[in-house]
Formats: structure tokens, sequence, C-alpha cells
């Protein structure tokens, strides 16, 4: 079965628009080389993770994450513009298990 993992860079892009609503650096291997992935829940309840990489670089993505979502706590006017949420469920709803 071929899994299609969203990249880093879409979890990012994701929470700088607002649509994470928790996000989690999960650990895939531990050892002399360790890999982590990037888990994120969306406000509509979707859970989406990345495939595991070096956790040098999940890391700062998941710092960058993070921060976006303390952006997000600070700026009054969270709202989702209906047009973007839809286009992001059809974007999402195939390519991402």
């Amino acid at each position: 079965m071929n899994m299609s993992y969203p990249t880093l860079l879409d979890l990012e892009g994701l929470a700088l628009n607002g649509f994470v609503k928790e996000a989690e650096l999960v650990d895939c291997e531990l050892g002399t080389s360790r890999k982590s992935k990037l888990k994120v829940k969306l406000y509509d309840g979707r859970l989406l993770e990345t495939e595991c990489f070096p956790y040098e670089r999940v890391v700062r993505s998941y710092l960058v994450v993070v921060k976006y979502l303390e952006f997000g706590k600070i700026i009054s006017s969270k709202q989702v513009d209906e047009k973007i949420a839809e286009s992001l469920s059809s974007d999402t709803s195939g390519e991402y298990v």
C-alpha cells in the first residue's frame, strides 16, 4: 500500500494559516541515528503526520509550527474564510492518510 504523507512544509503552512490545533513531535527510531515525525491535529478533527526524518530536520519544523500556534492565539481575527476551508478540505481529503 502506497501511503502519501504531508511534507513538513505542508504542516507548517497549515499551522501558519490557522488550521492546526495541536502539534506533537514523535520519535520513530532511537539509537545512533534518531528519527522523528511531526503529528498535528487540525481544528476539523483530522490527524496528519509526516514520514520519519532525522530528528534534527523535524525538530526545526516542530518549533516553527509551535511558534505559529502561539502567534495564532495573539492574533484576534482568527476566523477562517469558508472558501479557504473548503479549498483545504478538497486539497487534503484524498492525499493524506
